[in-house]
C-alpha cells in the first residue's frame, strides 16, 4: 500500500528580494541569520513589528541571485507593503513572485525516493533544511526526519511534475499536509493572527527560526527580552477536539474556571467532526485545566505531546 503523499500548496506564495544589498537589508529586517542562507541552506524565519509581534513567519531559500521568502499566500500583500517602505533606501529590489512559483507538499515512507527522481543529491535525503536544486526548480528537505518534503517548480512546469510525483505519491487534499505540519508543532501566522504573539508564543525559538546571535533587527529587542527574562506565560500547543462546528484560526478556547485562556492558531479537520489544532494557550491552564472551545462546553480538549523541547528557562530563568 502507498502510503507517500503528495498535494499543491496554492495558497502559499513568495516573495523575491535581488540587488546587492539584499542580504543586509533583510538581515535588519528579520529572525533569522539571512547569512546563513545559501544554494543548499534553507532558514526559517520570522518578521515582527517593532513591538516584537510577528506579522508573518517564512521559509527563506537562495535561488540563483535571488533570496525567496515563502510564506502563506494571505500574508504576501501585507509583508510586501511594509518591507517597500524601507527597501526604497537600499539598493535592493523586492518583488511579489508569488505566480512564478508553484510549490508541493510531499510526504510518507517513500517521499525521499519520489522526489530523489528530480533532485538525487544526498544532502536532501539527509541533512535537515537541505535544498537542493533541480532543472525545473528547488527542492527543500523541510523535516527529513519524518520524510517531508517542499518542492518547488515554474508554474508552466506544474503539470509535468505532478504527473512525476504521481508515479510514487498519492495525491492528498491540503488539510491532510496541514495536519501533518500540526502534529510536528508547526504553524504558519495568517491575518487572522498577524501581530498578536511574539515569536516564542509560537515556539519559533525552539524550532530554529530566531538567531540570537546576529544582531538588531525589527523587534529584536523584545524578542531578546522575553528570551533572557523568562517571562514567557503562554506558548503554542497542539490539540485535538471533537465538534459539530468547525473550527476558525483565532477561536477561543476556555477552561473549566477561567474563559479566553487561549486562541487557535491553525486547524486541521481529520474525521469524524475531530480536528486536529496547533493554539496558543496559558500555560497554567494547559497544564492543569479542563479546556474546551469557547461556547461548546461539551468540545473537550486533548492537548497532545510536542515533538519537540522548549527550554524551561524562557518561562522562569533560574537565579545563579
Amino acid at each position: 500500500m502507498n502510503n507517500t503523499s503528495f498535494c499543491p500548496l496554492d495558497h502559499f506564495g513568495s516573495l523575491a528580494l535581488s540587488g546587492q544589498d539584499a542580504r543586509a537589508f533583510l538581515q535588519g529586517q528579520v529572525t533569522c541569520d539571512v547569512d546563513q542562507v545559501s544554494s543548499t541552506q534553507v532558514q526559517t524565519g520570522a518578521y515582527c513589528t517593532p513591538k516584537g509581534n510577528v506579522v508573518a513567519n517564512f521559509e527563506l531559500l537562495e535561488q540563483q541571485d535571488n533570496l525567496l521568502m515563502h510564506m502563506p499566500m494571505s500574508m504576501v500583500a501585507t509583508v510586501h507593503k511594509a518591507l517597500a517602505k524601507y527597501i526604497v533606501f537600499s539598493k535592493a529590489e523586492l518583488v511579489d513572485v508569488s505566480s512564478q512559483w508553484t510549490r508541493f507538499a510531499v510526504w510518507g515512507q517513500a517521499a525521499a525516493a519520489c522526489v530523489a527522481q528530480l533532485a538525487p543529491a544526498p544532502s536532501v535525503r539527509h541533512q535537515a533544511s537541505a535544498l537542493a536544486d533541480y532543472t525545473d526548480g528547488l527542492v527543500w528537505a523541510s523535516n527529513t526526519a519524518a520524510n517531508e518534503f517542499i518542492v518547488y517548480c515554474r508554474q508552466q512546469d506544474a503539470a509535468k511534475i505532478t504527473t512525476l510525483l504521481q508515479t510514487q505519491a498519492q495525491l492528498a487534499d491540503q488539510e491532510q499536509w496541514q495536519a501533518v505540519q500540526i502534529s510536528q508543532g508547526t504553524a504558519y501566522v495568517t491575518p487572522e493572527i498577524s501581530d498578536s504573539y511574539v515569536p516564542q508564543m509560537l515556539n519559533l525559538q525552539a524550532t530554529g527560526a530566531i538567531n540570537f546571535n546576529k544582531g538588531c533587527y525589527t523587534g529584536q529587542e523584545i524578542v531578546a527580552r522575553m528570551q533572557y527574562l523568562g517571562k514567557l506565560k503562554r506558548h503554542l500547543f497542539i490539540g485535538q477536539v471533537t465538534s459539530s462546528q468547525a473550527l476558525e484560526i483565532g477561536q477561543q478556547i476556555d477552561a473549566s474556571k477561567r474563559k479566553n485562556v487561549g486562541r487557535i492558531v491553525s486547524c486541521a479537520h481529520t474525521g469524524d467532526s475531530t480536528y486536529a489544532f496547533t493554539a496558543v494557550i496559558n500555560c497554567t491552564e494547559a497544564v492543569e485545566g479542563q479546556l474546551h472551545l469557547h461556547e461548546q462546553e461539551d468540545a473537550s480538549i486533548t492537548i497532545m505531546p510536542l515533538p519537540y523541547e522548549i527550554d524551561p528557562q524562557v518561562f522562569e530563568r533560574i537565579k545563579l
